[in-house]
């Protein structure tokens, strides 16, 4: 592994961490290594601090050198269904609670609307094939999964995403608090 890909896990996850995008140790990111293998980080690591023993090879077969994330399967099948150069996986809080109650998130923010259009909320087994039409899609009640060339890119989809899902729960507070009488 070279010392820019680590340096690069390290700085996006770092990003995720303080953005809140991700627990302690909730999330994993991965590339795509040449020969259709992937670099992955291990379960239950730390991304707001990832160190080099955080990052699994995994082979074209499967097979990991050590313990890669719960989600290497996920990972896999997106780079089985895309072009995707990266995967990142975060746990957002506002977007998680809107797929909780609704089939796709719709934002209302600008940026929103001109980088996402809608975000589809699938069940964890459709998430390769939905990435095959958007960048980035959530998982029920799960999180938000993000392909992109790299982790920067997929990076700027995660955070678009929660910001647009904040938006859209501080609109649906301010709706809910309206005095609606004549």
């Amino acid at each position: 592994m070279s010392r820019e890909r680590w340096k690069e896990f390290r700085a996006v996850g770092r990003m995720l961490w303080e953005a809140g995008l991700v627990s302690s140790h909730g999330g994993n990111m991965s590339v795509r290594l040449p020969g259709a293998g992937l670099l992955i980080t291990r379960t239950g690591a730390m991304l707001g601090r990832i160190g080099e023993g955080d990052l699994v090879p995994v082979a074209a077969d499967g097979t990991p050198d050590g313990e890669p994330s719960m989600d290497t399967g996920v990972h896999r099948a997106v780079y089985s269904a895309t072009d995707a150069g990266v995967v990142i996986h975060a746990h957002p809080r506002h977007a998680i609670a809107i797929s909780l109650v609704a089939d796709a998130l719709e934002p209302a923010d600008a940026e929103g609307k001109l980088r996402l259009g809608s975000v589809p909320v699938v069940e964890a087994e459709q998430v390769a094939q939905a990435l095959r039409e958007v960048p980035i899609v959530m998982a029920r009640g799960h999180g938000s999964y993000a392909r992109g060339d790299d982790l920067w890119q997929a990076l700027q989809w995660t955070s678009v995403l929660e910001e647009s899902a904040e938006v859209v729960w501080l609109l649906r507070t301010i709706a809910g608090t309206q005095d609606r009488s004549p």
